[in-house]
């Protein structure tokens, strides 16, 4: 498979890679939490003991995946959206929300 575009879009980390065969194109999308693991193991350390009303950053979910939580109206679907986070805890940024 030859590639014939690749572009990365730096305001929401995922990169597209367009291949070519004969017969076919894929298109293929990808994006790299690894700077966020970091950052939100940091910051889950910072949140022990904390109250609900005391903290509101609850995680970072990737923009790949946001687009899957949306609803009709646009907004964001929070019963998934801590589904999400509880299946990925690596990326969740207050300890309370993962038990």
């Amino acid at each position: 498979m030859a590639i014939v575009f690749k572009d990365h879009d730096n305001q929401t980390g995922i990169t597209t890679i367009v291949h070519e065969t004969e017969t076919k194109v894929a298109i293929e999308k990808k994006y790299d939490a690894a700077p966020l693991l970091e950052v939100a193991k940091e910051m889950r350390a910072t949140t022990d003991g904390q109250r609900w009303g005391e903290f509101r950053h609850v995680g970072f979910i990737p923009m790949a995946e946001l687009g899957n939580m949306l609803r009709q109206d646009g907004r964001i679907d929070q019963k998934r959206a801590i589904e999400w986070l509880k299946a990925n805890p690596a990326l969740c940024t207050f300890e309370k929300l993962l038990k």
